[in-house]
């Protein structure tokens, strides 16, 4: 396996590693490798001359398509950094992330170009948005606004450490954080697991991958950029959507796939799916959340390729953890419920509260030590330092390690929701539930689905002799919570369970919910 890492010291020198061959592939529309080097160079100085310095914040609220490359590479060769925005968020969540990252513009496609009039009106720091492959009144177009630029690379210097992206994810504190990535995060850790040749991937320039996970992922983008370093075809889906999956993997021969479960899931249920062949892909990854045992044996069962596992999160920028496929095949019993090993780079230590180290079986907080850590929460001190400490990523997760060094994981220490690979903050959506005036009280949890993996629901006190129902309750969170984070059931009490000190015991409630299951978390 050829090392194309060992060229690549910053995101910015991906697209000239290779001198030619297809780069992306968007609804049909070829883009080279040589052409997206120059459409990022564009893109570079098309934003330079909108007065953005490096280290601006560059804001992506849209569907993906073959763009959002051009945009977060002409991001990492300006020294500017890429703000990935989920789409499926409610317009308050949007404005909540454009205004906290201070983005000075913002990329749109047509499907969010309204709600990005909006945003201009309130974001003071924006310069301009600029909608993608559409036209919307008092937004710039994206080509005009790109081919207008010179297509030589800009004279920025750029550094391993250099922040490149910026993702927002959920936390316990009710509103996202932005974790700030540098380069160094996307490459260096795989560049060792080449160098030593430690089984991993095994790219070549013949693959084809297909991008199923969006760019306001982590996963999503490190996944994309494994193949694009390493000179594969990668076609890019506008939204995950079953249907489409099979025909692109039919269609383009597809190799490589990266999955969250629950795509996994409704990819094997779709109608089309038995009649698709699925032939070509030789190798899936699965991360996000565990994968439920029987959905595992049903995908191998299908098939008939090679299987792995990847934990990590936004603060390790994605990779940490790995079952590369042969141990993945080999794994039987208790082994089957692994995450894997640490990869080359990343130590794990597993402590109790007071910050001791475990033994092998006994089961803690989960803490990672690896290069790729994030840089820092974007504008909170106080965050950054509760999670990063001396090196060491605390998670928040809970699980313990064998004595041969595999890792399990067992619960969440932090309170986060994880559904179909969504992280969702329960104390966001409790504040939402209290500021309807016949709630009392709300305490929101995660309990196992079969479809989901995990889905939120909410326990309940209603104002004494307000006449509250539970349909009250459903229709106040759905006009103020985004769809994918939308409470499942609303259960009321009387009262909530509290320890002595007046804290809630959220792990009462989930009891009869997670009652029979081998593992908290789904």
């Amino acid at each position: 396996m050829q090392n194309f890492y060992d060229a690549a010291r910053t995101l910015a020198d991906i697209p000239d590693l290779h001198a030619g061959g297809t780069a992306l592939i968007f609804q049909g529309r070829h883009t080279s490798y040589p052409d997206l080097a120059q459409a990022a160079n564009r893109m570079a100085n098309a934003m330079a001359a909108q007065g953005l310095a490096p280290g601006a914040r560059v804001g992506f609220l849209g569907l993906d398509s073959d763009k959002s490359y051009e945009i977060l590479f002409g991001c990492a060769r300006a020294a500017m950094v890429f703000v990935p925005v989920n789409w499926k968020l409610t317009a308050e969540e949007m404005e909540f992330i454009v205004r906290d990252a201070e983005c000075e513009l913002l990329f749109v496609t047509p499907e969010t170009a309204q709600p990005a009039q909006d945003l201009r009106a309130r974001c003071p720091r924006l310069r301009a948005v600029v909608v993608i492959g559409g036209a919307a009144a008092g937004l710039t177009g994206y080509a005009g606004l790109r081919d207008a630029a010179p297509a030589v690379r800009p004279a920025v210097p750029i550094e391993p450490g250099t922040p490149v992206v910026q993702i927002y994810t959920s936390g316990t504190s009710g509103k996202p954080k932005g974790v700030v990535l540098g380069h160094r995060g996307f490459i260096d850790t795989v560049r060792e697991i080449v160098r030593a040749s430690d089984e991993f991937i095994e790219w070549t320039p013949r693959d084809v991958s297909l991008l199923t996970l969006p760019t306001f992922h982590v996963g999503g983008l490190w996944w994309a950029m494994q193949g694009l370093i390493n000179g594969a075809a990668n076609v890019v889906m506008k939204a995950f959507d079953s249907a489409e999956a099979l025909g692109a993997i039919a269609q383009y021969r597809i190799t490589k796939l990266a999955f969250v479960p629950a795509m996994l899931r409704f990819l094997l249920s779709d109608p089309a799916c038995a009649a698709t062949d699925l032939s070509s892909v030789d190798f899936i990854i699965y991360g996000g959340a565990p994968m439920a045992l029987p959905l595992l044996d049903k995908a191998q069962a299908r098939l008939r390729c090679r299987f792995a596992h990847n934990y990590g999160m936004s603060e390790t920028t994605n990779m940490a953890i790995f079952m590369p496929p042969s141990e993945h095949a080999a794994a039987t019993g208790q082994r089957r419920t692994s995450a894997g090993r640490p990869v080359r780079g990343v130590r794990v230590r597993i402590v109790d509260g007071e910050g001791r180290g475990l033994a092998p079986g006994e089961s803690g907080e989960i803490h990672f030590h690896t290069p790729t850590r994030m840089l820092e929460y974007w504008k909170r001190p106080e965050a950054t330092a509760e999670t990063l400490v001396d090196g060491w990523i605390h998670t928040g997760d809970a699980g313990y390690m064998d004595e041969d060094g595999y890792l399990y994981i067992t619960d969440r220490i932090k309170d986060v929701v994880i559904s179909a690979g969504e992280n969702i903050s329960p104390a966001e959506l409790e504040q939402v539930l209290l500021t309807h005036p016949a709630i009392d009280e709300a305490a929101v949890i995660g309990v196992p689905d079969k479809r989901w993996g995990e889905v939120p629901i909410a326990y309940v006190v209603p104002v004494s002799g307000s006449g509250l129902t539970r349909a009250d309750v459903m229709a106040h969170a759905r006009g103020r919570i985004a769809s994918f984070k939308m409470i499942y059931d609303a259960i009321l009490v009387e009262r909530l369970p509290r320890n002595a000190t007046g804290k809630v015991l959220k792990r009462v409630l989930r009891e009869p919910h997670w009652a029979g299951q081998e593992r908290q978390v789904n």
